[in-house]
């Protein structure tokens, strides 16, 4: 009878230890197959030999539709793609040297693109497993003129492939810090690429402004965001999901309980003022009300922790994630960074 006893105690105690480590985003997706069309508009815009130029805007504007148009109007700054004068200003774009210089550069690093479109077949292979009646979106290649890394649509992901040339690249580093901040230059590395890809695409889906209008409320709907793009690229490190550094990454773990005292005696967790909000989650050299050693969008980090603590105390899916809308409820399993 007791050596029953003790091989009960032994399974359970196996089964304890199979349920603490196990990873709720380990999932097999081998049975998932995922084939998403990329298309170049950059090359299609810029390729040799096109002499009617009229054609080329009509044929860009057809198939391309409100990227096209957005790309005209808002990046380019040349009127509308419907403006029967367009041909002589887009001919004048495509001439002009700096341009095509960077063209060519964009060419250069990204000849082959096979590489990030693979990463994005994986990512949406796990996104379909978690959301298997939703819609893919196509790929699509683009040049901002330094003006969009990201630009999800209905049916598109498109990428601004300009915005991802690096720090580093000669172009960049000429463009004026007060048109292109020195931050935004810091995170035009192509290590983001797919992580900002998805995530635009993520928050795109299922971020909801309009859901709390307290600080506590916008973080954790952020965080939901950040703990999808753990779900749909696992194993990526999380300063690259984040747009970090390895440093910055350290220092906010480091000093997570610090700062959630900051934003405990500031008054922060509740407050409805945006511009208070804004500055703990919005992109920046570092984030206002913490020290300048800080990253920024220390918030938006804070609110993937308080998610990833609610999930494992709970044992909650990602579906049965998204629905609960009581941030509360979320908040009172947050360890604080005492883990």
């Amino acid at each position: 009878m007791h050596r029953k006893v003790q091989l009960v105690l032994v399974v359970f105690i196996t089964l304890g230890f199979m349920g603490c480590n196990s990873d709720p985003l380990n999932v097999d997706i081998s049975g998932i197959h995922t084939d998403l069309e990329c298309h170049r508009m950059e090359r299609e815009l810029f390729q040799n030999g096109i002499t009617d130029i009229d054609g080329l805007n009509r044929q860009l504007l057809g198939k391309y539709g409100f990227l096209y148009e957005s790309f005209i109007a808002k990046m380019i700054v040349e009127g509308s793609a419907y403006d029967p004068a367009i041909g002589v200003r887009l001919s004048k774009f495509r001439q002009d040297t700096i341009i095509r210089s960077v063209y060519r550069d964009i060419e250069i690093t990204f000849k082959d693109f096979d590489v990030y479109e693979k990463e994005f077949e994986k990512a949406f292979s796990y996104y379909r497993y978690y959301f298997p009646d939703s819609t893919l979106p196509n790929l699509v290649t683009f040049y901002s003129n330094f003006n969009a890394k990201i630009f999800p649509m209905e049916n598109t992901l498109a990428i601004g492939l300009d915005m991802y040339l690096g720090p580093e690249n000669d172009k960049v580093k000429q463009i004026p810090t007060d048109i292109l901040p020195q931050f935004i230059k810091d995170d035009m590395d192509e290590k983001y690429l797919v992580a900002d890809g998805m995530k635009y695409w993520l928050l795109n889906r299922f971020y909801d402004e309009r859901i709390g209008e307290d600080f506590v409320s916008k973080i954790i709907e952020l965080g939901k965001i950040m703990y999808l793009l753990d779900a749909v690229l696992p194993g990526l490190s999380d300063d690259i999901k984040i747009n970090y550094t390895p440093e910055e990454l350290m220092w906010v773990q480091a000093n997570e309980n610090k700062i959630w005292e900051t934003l405990v005696d500031e008054e922060v967790l509740y407050t409805k003022n945006p511009m208070t909000i804004n500055q703990y989650i919005v992109d920046g050299p570092f984030t206002k009300g913490l020290p300048n050693e800080s990253p920024s969008k220390v918030g938006v980090w804070v609110g993937w922790q308080i998610v990833r603590d609610y999930v494992e105390e709970n044992n909650v899916d990602v579906l049965s994630l998204l629905k609960e809308k009581n941030s509360l409820k979320i908040l009172r399993s947050y360890k604080h960074g005492n883990r």
